[in-house]
């Protein structure tokens, strides 16, 4: 097992972007979906009254541009990145955890603009094409960074569970130790990558709710 690990760690960019289009078509696909059913299916804005909802509209409200744009950075990056990194740290039969995450935002993402719930915006404002082109240069590019990130950091698994159900120290096998965590010099260029594409993505949602875009 740990030398499987050790293989991983350098592995080639043309197979960690290969890992990278495969989650990304995994959440398009997810997301489509969801789109459809909040379109056809929920009232519009429905997913603006979800607690979070509430919660993220109080914080981002009656805010500075930078100001906002540096929160939209901590919830984005720092605490969405940290769970992605929390994830990776464990496996279930070789599955890393972190796998969930594009299927979980897929989920939400198709929802939130299939019942045009945004927070910052309202999708009846634009046209077809302004619409698609927003969502393709904040929403997926947001995307395409947390999957970087997520591929990037598959590596610092440290533990794998033999069982999808049972999560006892019986099914657990050791992987590693934190010491042993390393990123391989294709990981470091994907994982800024990543970094790169969040900070875009914040900085063209913030001009959005500004209405600057």
């Amino acid at each position: 097992m740990t030398n499987n690990i050790c293989k991983q760690s350098t592995r080639p960019l043309k197979t960690l972007f290969t890992e990278a289009l495969l989650l990304y078509g995994i959440y398009t696909f997810i997301s489509n979906i969801f789109f459809l059913i909040g379109y056809y299916l929920l009232p519009e804005g429905i997913m603006r009254n979800i607690p979070q909802a509430t919660v993220f509209n109080s914080v981002f409200t009656n805010n500075s541009f930078w100001q906002e744009y540096l929160l939209t950075l901590l919830f984005n990056l720092i605490i969405m990145g940290g769970v992605i990194i929390f994830l990776n740290l464990d496996r279930i039969k070789n599955i890393p955890t972190s796998y969930i995450f594009p299927v979980s935002l897929g989920i939400m993402s198709g929802l939130i603009s299939g019942t045009n719930s945004f927070l910052a915006s309202d999708l009846s404002k634009y046209s077809v094409r302004e619409g698609m082109a927003l969502g393709l240069s904040i929403g997926n590019i947001e995307m395409i960074g947390y999957i970087l990130i997520i591929v990037a950091t598959t590596g610092f698994a440290i533990n794998n569970y033999t069982s999808w159900w049972n999560f006892s120290r019986k099914n657990k096998e050791k992987i590693k130790n934190y010491r042993e965590i390393r990123l391989s010099r294709n990981e470091i260029l994907l994982l800024l990558f990543g970094i790169s594409f969040i900070l875009i993505a914040a900085f063209r949602e913030t001009l959005m709710s500004f209405g600057n875009l």
